[in-house]
């Protein structure tokens, strides 16, 4: 069973001594946790805990805020996070999903935690709470495979490039289904910020890939390599497999047909 474990700490916050001014009209919109950031890091190979720290500023004091650890992984392969999204004025609300390959072929899981943060003018009070422990026997794990995952609003995409399938976690119920139209293995799980995802698998080298709208249902497949970009994390297009020109899709469009 996987737990999550708070550190205790002691950080010294500079109070600022100033009234808190009005934010610009165009942040009256931005979450309440908007000036914290939260940095990660772990300690040893493979990574089997993996620590946080959250800092920032107030707009009443400065510093941070609290740090923890997720720990009891055997070998932590992808790490993504939910969209963050106020619940109300003062609390905003996460969900973090980790990867691990697990010891052997078969021992692959998904842990999802929900993260809240209850912030206030001086403080940003952090619950994080194990939700789901997800098991990913349709995934090849152990040592030495590479790990893909992405989330959109209701499925998190999960696979290895051992696997011969990716699979898809319900967020809601966390069942999983398997994920990718292409025969071969998976090579790559890429997301848009809309919550597009794609995922390439390779069968005898030649790509082929599936993409799956926001709400799960499958969008397009066909030959080829394709990744997905998103305004936060830059993409090395080598770490993709190479494209294979024979795989460009048709373009033009055609109108709907009326229901």
């Amino acid at each position: 069973m996987r737990r999550y474990c708070a550190h205790s700490f002691v950080f010294a916050a500079a109070l600022v001594a100033t009234l808190a001014m009005a934010l610009p009209a165009h942040a009256q919109n931005r979450n309440p946790d908007s000036t914290l950031f939260t940095i990660y890091n772990y300690a040893q190979q493979p990574p089997t805990e993996i620590s946080w720290l959250t800092c920032g500023s107030l707009p009443q004091s400065e510093g941070c805020y609290g740090s923890g650890s997720f720990e009891g992984f055997t070998n932590v392969c992808s790490v993504v996070q939910s969209v963050p999204g106020a619940i109300n004025l003062n609390t905003v609300l996460r969900y973090i999903y980790i990867l691990d390959t697990g010891s052997s072929a078969g021992g692959a899981t998904l842990t999802a935690y929900k993260r809240t943060d209850a912030v206030s003018q001086t403080s940003d009070t952090i619950t994080i709470t194990m939700v789901a422990f997800v098991p990913l026997p349709q995934l090849v794990g152990g040592t030495g495979v590479t790990c893909y995952s992405a989330q959109n609003p209701d499925y998190v995409y999960a696979g290895t490039n051992q696997s011969t399938t990716a699979v898809a976690i319900n967020k809601t119920n966390y069942s999983v289904s398997t994920a990718g139209d292409i025969p071969g293995t998976v090579a790559a799980i890429t997301a848009d910020s809309y919550g597009y995802v794609t995922i390439v698998q390779l069968q005898n080298g030649i790509p082929g890939f599936t993409t799956y709208a926001p709400n799960g249902e499958g969008e397009e497949d066909g030959g080829g390599s394709y990744f997905m970009i998103n305004p936060i994390d830059g993409v090395n297009p080598t770490n993709y497999p190479l494209f294979d020109a024979a795989g460009l899709p048709k373009l033009g469009y055609w109108p709907k047909l009326a229901n």
